[in-house]
């Protein structure tokens, strides 16, 4: 593929982005939905009031008597209340605050409650501070979830992962593009074929595909930063694998970009997954289309 091919690639794939939000910005428009949307403040649906969503961010929300969401009530650090004869026909959802419904109010979704002691930690280190705090405790979680599985695959599939790793070296501009591509294809799967028979039985097995690449290619990233930062991926195996997880997690302390790094880093490793057919096509055998990207010699 050459450059303009591409150009005319990347800008058709912008104009079919650009027709798809604007059938749902029209669709939305249309529908002359009302949504209660606060952040840093309270959300109020007022009585015999029908709106569509109800969210409040860093505040609560409520639904006065006689007022009704059709979809969902969302807070995220506060409380949701529910007056007498209140109605929430979807899900109500309090994120780090409680559900308080009174005698008469019907909900029609789940009731669901997360991290209800979430208020004090706001109150204490802010918004910034506590969602910096979710987000590394994530991000370190799913490294020690990398790390369990990481330590099985490369027991099991050392030269795949190997292969991998030096897939990410040599080809970074097309591991890239292949992480993209493979994400794209998953969502445009699943919104398009969400509900259909053929959704039924295609979207798990991409879902599973993807769950798969996805360890997998973790694994095989910290393999390539622990053979970076050694200085060779013949380095043991194991010990290159936990050091480049300890690189990644101390990245990910770092405010704000730290997480985005380390997913972005896992972005490559996801799309070498695919275009090394899960480590069979050695990196050798991969045609380098962006020779000015690609580096010319594995680590």
């Amino acid at each position: 593929m050459n450059w303009q091919k591409l150009k005319f690639a990347f800008l058709g794939f912008l104009s079919v982005c650009f027709v798809l939000w604007s059938g749902v910005a029209f669709a939305q428009d249309g529908s002359h939905d009302i949504q209660v949307v606060r952040v840093g403040s309270d959300a109020v649906v007022t009585e015999n009031q029908t709106v569509t969503q109800a969210v409040a961010v860093r505040g609560n929300v409520t639904i006065q008597s006689g007022g009704r969401v059709t979809d969902q009530a969302v807070a995220i650090g506060g409380d949701i209340t529910l007056e007498p004869d209140a109605r929430v026909d979807g899900q109500v959802v309090a994120i780090g605050g409680t559900i308080i419904r009174s005698e008469g109010a019907v909900i029609g979704g789940q009731e669901v409650e997360i991290f209800a002691g979430l208020q004090g930690i706001l109150n204490r280190f802010g918004v910034f501070g506590t969602l910096y705090m979710v987000n590394v405790s994530a991000l370190l979680l799913s490294l020690v979830v990398v790390a369990i599985f990481g330590v099985f695959l490369l027991l099991l599939l050392p030269g795949h992962l190997q292969a991998i790793a030096a897939t990410i070296s040599q080809h970074p501009f097309k591991s890239g593009m292949w992480g993209i591509g493979a994400l794209i294809v998953a969502t445009l799967t699943t919104a398009l074929l969400a509900g259909s028979i053929l959704g039924t039985l295609l979207i798990p097995i991409v879902n599973l595909v993807i769950a798969i690449a996805g360890i997998v290619g973790c694994t095989a990233t910290g393999l390539w930063v622990g053979g970076k930062a050694t200085g060779h991926l013949s380095f043991p195996f194991m010990k290159a694998f936990f050091i480049g997880l300890l690189i990644l997690a101390l990245i990910s302390l770092i405010p704000i970009v730290g997480g985005l790094l380390v997913l972005m880093v896992n972005l490559f490793g996801f799309g070498a997954v695919f275009l090394s057919r899960f480590g069979v096509l050695q990196p050798s055998h991969i045609e380098k289309t962006f020779d000015q990207f690609e580096g010319e010699t594995a680590v």
